[in-house]
């Protein structure tokens, strides 16, 4: 009986060790190549372009200085998801213009004076028509350039007779007659100003501004 418990004692002491030779690393055993999951970090996404226009179904009025013209109303609308288009009141024309929402730029693709009972064209249409210029483009930071126009500031302040403003970007575009025009955007409302500066004679300057007054 007593050679028996001895053998069975060391049966189960080769088994237990057998086990814990498969679980536990050895010193001469080859490194594992299971390597841990990369996990990817979220990429920043940039602003929505969309949301660098007035309201949809708005019309906004700016407040003219310098020019009799330079008061107007701003009517917005949102024709498809990536379409926005405006019709610009100003008492001596009407101007219609078209814009198209891309990834990373906001491009004109129509725009016509004399719209006085313009009609939006169909989607079909709108996919068709070749952009004119670049309206507003990312990244918006300091020095960004496109189409002759450069932004100058990205967190400006800016009183207007609507409120004021933060974060407010302002571009600028030279004139090869050494004027100057310089837009004004803020997200969720597009642009709230406009600045034309001719220079004069005599040390004088030119300017005509058109400033957001309301937006119904």
């Amino acid at each position: 009986m007593k050679v028996r418990i001895i053998s069975l004692f060391a049966v189960a002491l080769l088994v237990g060790c057998t086990d814990q030779s498969s679980t536990t690393p050895q010193p001469n055993d080859p490194p594992s190549t299971e390597t841990e999951p990369e996990i990817e970090e979220p990429q920043e996404m940039g602003p929505d372009l969309h949301t660098y226009f007035m309201p949809n179904q708005s019309i906004a009025r700016f407040e003219g200085m310098g020019n009799e013209y330079a008061t107007y109303t701003l009517e917005t609308q949102y024709l498809y998801d990536d379409y926005i288009g405006t019709l610009e009141d100003n008492s001596g024309t009407v101007v219609q213009r078209i814009y198209r929402v891309e990834e990373n730029r906001i491009v004109k693709i129509f725009e016509e004076a004399e719209a006085y009972e313009a009609d939006f064209p169909p989607f079909n249409e709108l996919e068709s028509m070749p952009e004119l210029e670049t309206y507003l483009s990312l990244p918006l930071e300091e020095g960004t350039t496109f189409g002759g126009w450069t932004i100058e500031q990205v967190d400006g302040t800016l009183e207007t007779p609507f409120q004021t403003f933060t974060d407010v970007i302002m571009l600028s575009q030279e004139g090869e007659d050494q004027s100057v025009i310089e837009k004004y955007f803020v997200e969720g409302f597009g642009e709230v100003k406009r600045v034309f500066r001719m220079p004069g004679g005599e040390g004088e300057e030119f300017e005509v501004t058109s400033t957001l007054q309301s937006v119904d």
